[in-house]
C-alpha cells in the first residue's frame, strides 16, 4: 500500500502595483573652449537639435567636418555623464537646449600681408559650446 501525499499550493496575491508616472533629469554639458567659429558649429547644431541624441549621433558620424567630429565628442561625453552621474537612459535622451556662444579669440600679426587685410592681424575664433540633455530616471 503506497501512501500518496497531498501537496498544495499557495497563491499569494500581490497588492496592486501603482503605476508611477517615469520621472525626468536633466544633464548639463559645456565646453569653454573649441578651436573652430561658432558660425560652423551653430550650421550643424540647427540640423540636430531636434532628433534625439542616438540619432544625432548616427547622422553625425556620416557627415565629414570638423564641427562634426567636435560635436560627436561632446555628445558622447554628455550620454556617458548622464548615464553613470544621473541614471538615465541613453535610449531616452533628447536635447533641450543647445547654446552655441563665442569664445576667445586669439589674433596675431601676420608681416607679409603688410597694411593690407586689416592691418596683418589674423584672428582665430573660438567656440563656447553648452548642451542640455533631458532623459528619463532609471
Amino acid at each position: 500500500m503506497a501512501i500518496t501525499k497531498k501537496t498544495t499550493i499557495k497563491k499569494t496575491i500581490t497588492p496592486k502595483q501603482e503605476i508611477v508616472a517615469p520621472t525626468f533629469a536633466e544633464s548639463v554639458y559645456s565646453d569653454k573652449n573649441i578651436q573652430i567659429s561658432p558660425r560652423k558649429l551653430r550650421l550643424l547644431v540647427k540640423t540636430i537639435k531636434p532628433l534625439t541624441v542616438l540619432s544625432a549621433l548616427s547622422k553625425l558620424n556620416f557627415t565629414n567636418t570638423k564641427s562634426a567630429r567636435y560635436l560627436v565628442k561632446a555628445i558622447k561625453t554628455a550620454v556617458a555623464t548622464a548615464k553613470n552621474n544621473y541614471n538615465l537612459i541613453p535610449e531616452t535622451l533628447t536635447f533641450t537646449n543647445f547654446l552655441v556662444n563665442e569664445g576667445p579669440k586669439t589674433k596675431r600679426t601676420d608681416k607679409s600681408h603688410g597694411s593690407r587685410f586689416a592691418r596683418g592681424i589674423i584672428i582665430r575664433r573660438h567656440s563656447r559650446l553648452t548642451m542640455v540633455v533631458k532623459g528619463q530616471i532609471k
